[in-house]
């Protein structure tokens, strides 16, 4: 569960519901605790009042728990600011129910509250207001303590800013944890730009050297043949090809055309080669139909296999292990597959971070992007790991 529905990233929202189970839980001891409290100042309190400011204060508090597992983190907010709402009431309403004072032995309930109430508005407001509603709650629960006790009298003052600084550490404990999940999720999230845009400028590399290729396996072998041996039939059928070639090349839609199966392949091995710069890799292409594919499926299944390729020579092997690695290239009447396996040390897919660029951007988010992409990532420990990419012609 992730709080991206509500504009909030994984990082802040995991902090959200962590805070908010522990005021939940924090609700639920004070609650407990208080219970004798409650009951012994209820008789200088109207007989209403007890009983409905425990409710409104405590229930929205309490409720933070459950409501930290639901999907929609609005949930959370609201019932913070709920119960920083019904907190105040009961603050505001405590003195004209009040009928008779408190011994000075014993605390008044609401002074117990502010800094739990005050965390949970952090979960929900920016960090100013709920500093300021920090202040104003204990100065509520220190206005109520001074008025309502027995006892000597104490400065004010002074009181409410010891009560304020001591609330205060966890209340910015809050603040400061959700504003580094945000942080962690702006920072993630400009990597995972970066890795895109890298992508992106790795597979204009590779489509300029298939480019490159194309000029000198057309253009220069047609020129150099030209120079040895004349003009012939076979160098003026070749010259056209060339000449068709290059026509695309200069064609605006060249970048965005769809590619035939051979395009498809050459651009998918030129990527895994620009890898692979030993050759230890043997590659295995079937292809048992020809099939119109598009550039841009063939850009994120070559970039996709290329970094599936990288990971398992980075990876794969062990201080006492080699592993083998295959890579299969299919091609038939549903569309293309490429597979990139080896029996190296192997991982758990469900334990890698969401911010683990490697497979979410550079795998799964590339092959995601294109109609018709899929990739799967299967993996265990010590038992290697395959990945399969597939892209399947629109029915």
């Amino acid at each position: 569960m992730t709080g991206r529905d509500n504009g909030i990233g994984d990082a802040e929202a995991k902090v959200i519901r962590t805070f908010a189970r522990v005021i939940g839980v924090g609700a639920l001891f004070f609650g407990v605790v208080l219970i004798p409290v409650l009951i012994a100042q209820s008789h200088a309190l109207a007989p209403w009042y007890t009983p409905v400011a425990a409710v409104i204060v405590f229930a929205p508090m309490l409720a933070l728990w459950p409501a930290s597992y639901a999907r929609d983190l609005r949930w959370v907010r609201g019932l913070g600011t709920l119960g920083a709402a019904t907190y105040l009431v009961a603050a505001v309403a405590w003195l004209p129910t009040l009928q008779g004072n408190i011994p000075p032995t014993r605390e008044v309930w609401l002074f117990a509250l502010p800094g739990l109430v005050a965390m949970a508005t952090a979960l929900s407001w920016r960090p100013i207001p709920s500093l300021v509603y920090l202040v104003l709650s204990s100065a509520a629960a220190e206005l109520i303590r001074h008025i309502t006790r027995d006892g000597p009298e104490s400065t004010l003052a002074p009181e409410i800013f010891n009560v304020v600084m001591t609330n205060s550490m966890y209340v910015v404990a809050t603040i400061a944890a959700v504003q580094s999940g945000r942080t962690l999720d702006g920072t993630r999230a400009a990597a995972m730009r970066q890795s895109t845009a890298t992508a992106a400028v790795a597979a204009r590399d590779v489509e300029r050297k298939r480019f490159d290729a194309l000029i000198h396996d057309r253009v220069m072998s047609t020129l150099l043949g030209l120079s040895r041996r004349g003009n012939t039939d076979q160098l003026s059928e070749q010259s056209g090809v060339a000449l068709r070639e290059l026509d695309r090349l200069r064609a605006s839609d060249v970048a965005t055309e769809d590619l035939d199966t051979e395009a498809a392949v050459g651009l998918i091995r030129s990527a895994l080669v620009e890898v692979d710069e030993h050759g230890d890799v043997d590659t295995d292409v079937r292809v048992t139909s020809a099939v119109t594919i598009p550039r841009e499926a063939c850009r994120a299944m070559a970039s996709a296999a290329a970094e599936a390729l990288r990971n398992s020579l980075q990876h794969a092997d062990g201080p006492d292990l080699t592993a083998d690695r295959i890579v299969a290239i299919d091609v038939d009447t549903d569309g293309l597959q490429v597979l990139v396996a080896d029996n190296g040390r192997g991982f758990d897919p469900d334990r890698v971070p969401p911010y683990g660029l490697g497979i979410s951007v550079s795998i799964r988010a590339r092959m995601a992007s294109v109609p018709g992409g899929t990739a799967e990532i299967r993996s265990a420990a010590h038992r290697g790991t395959r990945v399969t990419l597939r892209w399947t012609v629109p029915s």
